[in-house]
């Protein structure tokens, strides 16, 4: 496929928003495992108005799980996740079963999700290797393919495109994609730490596509929402804060065994695991939350490795989450929100230095490169004189 394919002679003028974007705008989903045993109690908690639910392989659902997503009634996306195991190709951008005789193997896969609440299909792309262009030029021209009005394209790139010899070729993928697109951003532990400038050229890519949503991410998505992001998605667990490539085992911190829990703490705008927390506060008081979930309890309570102590740390991650999902749309106007977020990140930095003082541990708690980066980069926008909640259009 030449390039010059990818190059309209024209920019197109901005089109109205499609139901599907104005379905997805200004949304924050929580973006859980089908084995994540307190769905049925994250559900209520999630924001009626800029939150919602994504579930990735919702196809490994066991019984709890589908029970407790047909109790849900918020917004819904259900991701096929075969970017996991497969890599997208030229002659296969899209992983799907062969055809049935129930129809065609990507319209069914689109299908499925449509029948089971989802409020817009998510295409199962494979995973798009380092400078594979014409795995994603395929992608391209089969997105464009598809004459649906419900479909979100997703892409999911290794961190390598986010760099300034390949972010052009990235953007101009985008612009040729005329449906909602949602990027994944793959690599081992945060790939956003890999190039210097991964967050500064995901800035640019999302104010300059306005259909652009960050996907499968932490807390980088309030700094995408802040930068024009049409919806972004927030990993609940750690293996869903990021993509690991097919084939490569998810390297770890972990000294094996059963994964311990992770805590979210809003202060310090960071994740803990909670033994850690637990080894940490040994010797002293340990800060108390005052989240729908914790209710004023100890932040070093969530020690252990079973599915109840995980499951208290979901509820006290949502409960954090959606608090900053309020506060982010607080702001109507990007100035606004960057602002905000610049200074929650500077003053999170400060505080884990605070506290490293008071326990008088210099390593307590590091600061995460992706803290220092939101706190160090200066905002794109100015802030608006008044700015109000509303939702996009």
């Amino acid at each position: 496929m030449p390039d010059q394919a990818l190059l309209p002679p024209v920019p197109a003028p901005r089109q109205a928003a499609t139901k599907t974007e104005r379905l997805l705008s200004e949304r924050l989903f929580l973006f859980v495992s089908p084995r994540t045993p307190s769905i049925p109690t994250i559900g209520p908690q999630l924001h009626h108005e800029h939150g919602g639910l994504a579930v990735c392989r919702f196809d490994d659902l066991q019984k709890g799980g589908q029970l407790a997503l047909a109790r849900y009634q918020g917004p819904l996306l259900l991701d096929p996740g075969h970017y996991e195991k497969q890599v997208a190709t030229s002659g296969q951008p899209f992983i799907v079963p062969p055809d049935d005789m129930y129809g065609s193997g990507l319209e069914r896969e689109l299908d499925l999700q449509v029948e089971r609440r989802a409020i817009a299909a998510i295409t199962p792309t494979g995973y798009i290797r380092a400078a594979d262009w014409d795995a994603l030029k395929a992608i391209v021209h089969a997105a464009q393919e598809l004459q649906r009005s419900d479909v979100t394209v997703m892409l999911p790139i290794d961190a390598a495109w986010l760099r300034d010899d390949w972010i052009e070729k990235l953007d101009r993928a985008i612009k040729n994609i005329p449906h909602p697109v949602a990027i994944a951003v793959g690599g081992q532990f945060n790939p956003f730490d890999r190039y210097k400038k991964a967050t500064t050229n995901l800035r640019r890519l999302l104010i300059d596509n306005p259909r652009v949503g960050l996907w499968r991410s932490d807390l980088q998505v309030i700094d995408a929402i802040g930068h024009g992001a049409l919806f972004a998605a927030f990993g609940l667990s750690g293996s869903l804060r990021h993509t690991v490539p097919p084939g490569q085992p998810a390297e770890s911190k972990n000294r094996g065994g059963p994964p311990a829990a992770t805590v979210l703490l809003p202060e310090f705008l960071r994740f803990s695991k909670g033994p850690d927390l637990a080894q940490v506060y040994a010797n002293t008081d340990a800060p108390t939350c005052d989240c729908s979930a914790c209710d004023g309890a100890r932040l070093d309570r969530f020690d252990g490795f079973d599915n109840e102590i995980r499951a208290l740390a979901d509820s006290h991650n949502a409960a954090v989450w959606t608090e900053l999902v309020v506060a982010v749309f607080r702001y109507t106007d990007l100035g606004s929100r960057q602002a905000w977020w610049h200074r929650l990140a500077s003053d999170a930095r400060e505080a884990i230095g605070a506290e490293n003082e008071r326990l008088r541990q210099a390593g307590a708690f590091k600061i995460p490169e992706d803290l220092a980066r939101w706190a160090d980069l200066s905002v794109t926008h100015e802030p608006a004189a008044m700015s109000s909640p509303a939702r996009r259009t």
